[in-house]
């Protein structure tokens, strides 16, 4: 019993001593390679693999080769870091440099193959190419042929366009492992300024949009159609001024040629004299008519934002005539 708890802790202190000074010799910039190599298989094999990993880097920054990728690789699946050592594993079997041997690289397939099935993989097609593709709020790390590597779990993919309305679209994917899969992100232009599609109102008033799209005819302004209804009611009640004016004149013809009257001198022109009299008085009361109903529709539609008075147009009618007379 003593014997076996002696050589556990020995182990132990061994294990301890190793790691020790793979630490100090990672600290020294000037550590070679093959020291650093050493160390990463030693922590590998100590199943100290986050200390693995680091080392295998290091020694891949000063002298990469597909050795050191496989390294990593191999380091990365032990963590569970699926995608970077699908990444790695892959790359050392395209890597020539020190290229792996067939024992090496029959090992790194079927660990890369085991890989594989616990990440998705996922071609994303965006619109406009000049977008900018982001996975869980980062820009998206893309593979050599365009593919985004994505472990298990959910993941939210989004695409990002300043010129583009709106600016970003986002899209969540559940990834169960060993897929692969297209999806496709587009964003549309946005409009030219001044555009009415583009959510602001026109030169003329036009009406607004909504974020979802939709068109809000509850806030759209009546344009100038009360500057047409005020010019109407003006054109009207001068017609009616001018009608009243005949009007008043065919009375006055019409009394002049009764009151000359007689038993031998007969007004014959009466009758005339008093249809154009009928025909001034209905024009007269058409046009006073029409001056206040579209008068009442320009004040109706007038704007409200600068708290103006409402013009009014009033026609009433007096002895002989008709008094017109417009209020703004």
């Amino acid at each position: 019993m003593t014997s076996s708890h002696t050589r556990g802790r020995l182990a132990l202190i061994a294990i301890l001593v190793v790691s020790s000074g793979a630490a100090a010799r990672a600290a020294d910039e000037d550590t070679p390679v093959a020291v650093l190599i050493g160390d990463a298989v030693a922590e590998y094999d100590a199943g100290h693999y986050q200390e693995a990993r680091a080392l295998f880097r290091q020694a891949h920054d000063k002298v990469p080769t597909a050795r050191t990728l496989r390294g990593i690789g191999m380091a990365s699946f032990e963590l569970r870091d699926y995608v970077e050592a699908a990444r790695t594993l892959g790359a050392s079997l395209r890597d020539q440099r020190r290229p792996l041997t067939p024992e090496q690289k029959k090992h790194a397939e079927a660990l890369l193959a085991r890989a594989n099935t616990f990440i998705g993989r996922f071609t994303v097609k965006i619109k406009p190419e000049s977008a900018s593709l982001f996975v869980d709020g980062h820009p998206a790390d893309l593979e050599p042929d365009g593919v985004v590597l994505l472990a298990f779990g959910r993941h939210q993919l989004s695409l990002r366009c300043a010129s583009c309305a709106p600016t970003e679209k986002d899209e969540d994917v559940e990834v169960s492992g060993g897929e692969h899969k297209t999806i496709e992100l587009a964003l549309a232009p946005a409009p030219p300024p001044g555009d009415a599609t583009s959510g602001g109102a026109g030169a003329n008033g036009g009406s607004v949009s909504q974020p979802g799209g939709e068109r809000d005819t509850a806030t759209v302004e009546p344009s100038h159609a009360h500057l047409w209804l005020v010019g109407g009611a003006v054109a009207a009640a001068l017609g009616a001024g001018g009608t009243a004016l005949w009007w008043h004149d065919q009375q006055h013809q019409l009394d002049i040629c009764r009151n000359d009257a007689t038993a031998m001198h007969v007004c014959d022109n009466e009758s005339t004299l008093n249809n154009q009299r009928k025909t001034a008085i209905g024009l007269t009361i058409g046009l006073g008519a029409a001056a206040l109903i579209t008068g009442g529709a320009a004040a109706l539609l007038w704007p409200r934002g600068d708290q103006a008075a409402s013009p009014a147009v009033a026609c009433v009618p007096t002895n002989n005539m008709v008094s017109c007379a417009m209020r703004f």
